[in-house]
C-alpha cells in the first residue's frame, strides 16, 4: 500500500476521477493532521467542491491555498491554485497582483539561489482506510471546516525562491505574463518536449513527476523547473531527449502565440529569455566543468557576476596566433575551430563545442598564443579578462590550479601535433 504523499494524492485524485467523492473525502480527513503542511489536501477539498458545483466555497478555499503557497515559497503551486480559482471566478485580480508583488524582479522577498522545495512529507505512515459509513454531506461539512481553518496558512512571506524567467521581469511585464499562463493537467506518458512535439511552448513544472528520457537514462524534474527555454534561442538543435508526463502531472504553459503577443507589448522580452538561456547554460557548466566543479555555491555566484556574456558572429577570432591572449572564454553554444599556421600551411587542430574553455594557456603563460581560435558559427560565450581572472584566482586558488593543469595538457597536445610549436 502506498504511504508517501504523492501516492496518497494520486489515490485521492483517482477517487475524484471515478466520482467516488465519499472515498476521496475520507482519505483527506483521515490524513489531515498527519501532514506537516495540509495545503495539498485543502486544494483537493476545493476541487471536490468545484466538482459538486459549489463554486463560492471552492473559490474561498482556493484563495486560502494560493495565499499560503505564495507566502510559503511554492510559486508554481500558488499559480496553479490561482488559475483554478479564476476558472470559477475570473472577476477578481487581487491574487495575481499579490503574486506579482512577491515574485517580480523588484521583490524584496526573493533570495538568490533558493530553490522551490517539495511539499513536506509526513513523518509516519499515512492512513488509507476508506470504509467509514459517514454520509457525504457530513464528510463535506467536516472537510470544509478543516479547509477554512487558517491556523497553518502562511499569512506573510518569508524568503522566497525566484521563479525562472518570471522573477527576471519587472512588475508590469510579469503581471501580463500571468494573464497568459495556462494551468494544465496531463495524461500518462504525454510528451511535452522532444522529437514528438512542436517545442514552441514554455512550461513550468508544478508537480514533481515529469520525467526526462535521454537515451537509456531517465530522471524526475523538480517542481518549479522551467522547460523549453532552449527552443527560443536563435539556432534550434535536434532534441536528443523527451519530457514525458505521468498521469496527473501538472504544468503552467506559456504558448508561442502568447510569447509573440508579449513581445509586441514588451520588446525586451526576447532579450530576457536569451539572458536566462545563457544563465541556465552557465549554471550547468559550472556544476560539471573540472575547472569550476570544486567551487562552492557562493563562489559560483561570484564567478557568474564577474563573467561577461558575449554573442559573436561566425569567423570572429578569439585567439590569434603570435598575439597575447586577452583572457579566458567559456563556450556556451555553437563551435570554435582551432588552427595553427606553420609556414604556408594551415593545420586544423580541433573543433570545440559547448562547455569548452578557450584561452586558458594565456592566463598562465604570458607568451603569445601558439594557435588561432575562431568561431565557426554564431556563438554565445562568457569572457573572463586576464586581470579579472588574476583577482578571482587569488580569492579561489583552486581555479588557478585547475587552469594551470589544463593549460599544461593543452600545450603538450599542440606540441605533439605540431612539433615546431
Amino acid at each position: 500500500m502506498p504511504s508517501d504523499l504523492p501516492a496518497l494524492l494520486r489515490r485521492i485524485d483517482d477517487a475524484v476521477e471515478h466520482e467516488d467523492h465519499t472515498g476521496a473525502l475520507q482519505l483527506i480527513l483521515n490524513n489531515w493532521y498527519d501532514l506537516p503542511d495540509p495545503a495539498p489536501l485543502r486544494e483537493r477539498v476545493a476541487l471536490l467542491l468545484a466538482t459538486e458545483g459549489r463554486k463560492r466555497e471552492a473559490v474561498e478555499i482556493y484563495e486560502l491555498v494560493a495565499r499560503h503557497y505564495a507566502n510559503a515559497g511554492f510559486p508554481t503551486r500558488a499559480l496553479a491554485a490561482i488559475k483554478q480559482m479564476y476558472a470559477l471566478n475570473p472577476s477578481s485580480t487581487q491574487l495575481l497582483d499579490q503574486f506579482t508583488t512577491l515574485y517580480s524582479v523588484r521583490s524584496p522577498f526573493l533570495e538568490r539561489g533558493l530553490r522551490q522545495a517539495p511539499i513536506p512529507e509526513p513523518p509516519g505512515s499515512l492512513k488509507l482506510e476508506v470504509n467509514d459509513s459517514t454520509d457525504l454531506d457530513t464528510l463535506f461539512e467536516w472537510a470544509i471546516e478543516r479547509a477554512r481553518d487558517a491556523e497553518v496558512v502562511a499569512d506573510r512571506p518569508g524568503s522566497l525562491p525566484a521563479l525562472p524567467l518570471l522573477s527576471l521581469l519587472p512588475p508590469k511585464a510579469l503581471r501580463r505574463v500571468l494573464d497568459f499562463l495556462e494551468y494544465e493537467i496531463y495524461a500518462e506518458s504525454q510528451p511535452l518536449l522532444g522529437d514528438q512535439t512542436s517545442e514552441d511552448d514554455l512550461f513550468w513544472a508544478v508537480s514533481s513527476d515529469l520525467v526526462v528520457q535521454q537515451q537509456d537514462e531517465a530522471y524526475r524534474i523538480p517542481a518549479g523547473t522551467l522547460l523549453g527555454l532552449g527552443q527560443f534561442r536563435e539556432r534550434k538543435a535536434c532534441s536528443d531527449y523527451s519530457v514525458l508526463s505521468k498521469k496527473g502531472s501538472e504544468c503552467l504553459r506559456l504558448s508561442r502565440d502568447a510569447f509573440d503577443k508579449l513581445t509586441d507589448e514588451f520588446p525586451d522580452f526576447p532579450n530576457r529569455l536569451a539572458a536566462l538561456y545563457r544563465h541556465a547554460l552557465t549554471e550547468r557548466l559550472f556544476a560539471r566543468h573540472p575547472i569550476f566543479a570544486d567551487l562552492d555555491e557562493q563562489a559560483r555566484l561570484e564567478l557568474s557576476s564577474e563573467l561577461m556574456g558575449l554573442r559573436l558572429e561566425a569567423d570572429t577570432a578569439l585567439l590569434q596566433q603570435d598575439k597575447v591572449s586577452p583572457g579566458l572564454y567559456v563556450l556556451l553554444d555553437g563551435s570554435v575551430e582551432v588552427k595553427r599556421q606553420s609556414g604556408s600551411i594551415e593545420i586544423a587542430l580541433d573543433t570545440l563545442g559547448p562547455g569548452e574553455i578557450i584561452g586558458e594557456v594565456g592566463l598562465v603563460d604570458p607568451r603569445p598564443a601558439i594557435v588561432t581560435a575562431a568561431t565557426a558559427e554564431p556563438v554565445h560565450l562568457l569572457f573572463f579578462s586576464r586581470e579579472d581572472f588574476a583577482d578571482f584566482s587569488r580569492r579561489h586558488p583552486v581555479v588557478a590550479q585547475r587552469v594551470q593543469q589544463r593549460a599544461d595538457r593543452r600545450i603538450e597536445e599542440v606540441r605533439k601535433t605540431v612539433p615546431d610549436s
